[in-house]
Parts: structure tokens; C-alpha cells; sequence
């Protein structure tokens, strides 16, 4: 059986509660910048092998995530919580602690997955701003906003420890 079904041929796609959607709706939309983001992290993993187990973690948590954006109906069983919120808020303050104080702008191009994590930044601010466009019009639980924004915070921070451990400055934590 081939993976191309061509029920999305006209344009439409299913959700996963199964109810058919425009492909333009904003709902794949945000969702769709997710799965990008996913993806990305996937690539900083394999080409930098650092924090493989937190970004692992975050990839787990944005399928989920990706799940509720997915369903009209019965999606409460998708909802992030405050203990994955406290997951970011926790990371980001080791990050904060390994770097030390941030100073001015920092231009993103420290190292190879200093960068890579800056293009994960920039994606999942895309993400947030697509996320609280629906919110306009849609019901989004809190703590997904709160995750995608404790979330870019952490890529911005992990840029920056990752660049200095890869021209070993630090040794890192894990």
C-alpha cells in the first residue's frame, strides 16, 4: 500500500479526530511549523550530539502538542502541563547557569550548533506566533502557549553554552 492516499489531492486534509480540514486552515498551519520544528531539532541532534536526552524530551512533548492541535474533539488527552512547562523552566535555568549573564545582542554564528539551535529559535517563534493567531479564534490551552515560549528561551540559551562548548570554553552538564 502506497503512503499517498490522494484524498489531500483537492486540497483537504483529515485531522486526527478524523474531521477534513482545508490544508490552508490555520490549524495545519501550526502544527505543520511544529512538525518543521521537529525536524530541526532532529537535525541539531545528529550533528551536534549535545543535550541529546532534554531535546529528545522536547521532540516527545511538541508530537503531543502536535496531537492537540490535530483534534477538534476529545484533545484535553494532548494537553501539555505545568510539569512540562517546569521541564523548560528547569533546562533553562541550568543553561542560564552554565552561560552566565546574556549582554547585547549576540549575532548567531558561534558555531555550527550554536547555529543550528538559532534556526530551532527562530522556527519555534514562528510557531508562537502562529499558535496565539489561533488562540484568537480558537480555544489554546495556557500551558502550550507558555511551552512554546519557555521553549525558544531555551534554544537561545542552549545556542549559546553549545557554541562555547564546541570551541571549548565549557564542558557542559547532562
Amino acid at each position: 500500500m502506497s503512503i499517498a492516499t490522494k484524498k489531500g489531492d483537492k486540497g483537504e486534509t483529515s485531522l486526527f479526530t478524523g474531521e477534513r480540514i482545508s490544508k490552508s486552515d490555520l490549524r495545519v498551519e501550526v502544527y505543520g511549523t511544529s512538525d518543521e520544528l521537529i525536524v530541526f531539532i532532529g537535525n541539531l541532534r545528529v550533528n551536534t550530539h549535545f543535550f541529546e536526552s532534554e531535546l529528545i524530551e522536547i521532540q516527545k512533548r511538541l508530537y503531543r502538542m502536535n496531537s492537540y492541535f490535530a483534534s477538534k474533539k476529545d484533545k484535553e488527552k494532548f494537553l501539555l502541563t505545568k510539569d512540562d512547562v517546569d521541564f523548560l523552566d528547569n533546562l533553562l535555568n541550568k543553561l542560564e547557569d552554565e552561560f552566565g549573564k546574556v549582554e547585547g545582542f549576540i549575532l548567531p554564528s558561534e558555531s555550527k550548533g550554536a547555529a543550528l539551535c538559532d534556526i530551532c529559535r527562530v522556527v519555534c517563534r514562528r510557531l508562537e506566533r502562529r499558535a496565539v493567531t489561533l488562540s484568537k479564534i480558537d480555544d489554546v490551552d495556557s500551558n502550550i502557549l507558555k511551552f512554546i515560549n519557555r521553549l525558544s528561551d531555551v534554544f537561545f540559551m542552549m545556542a549559546r553554552v553549545i557554541g562555547r562548548m564546541e570551541k571549548g570554553v565549557l564542558r557542559g552538564f547532562n
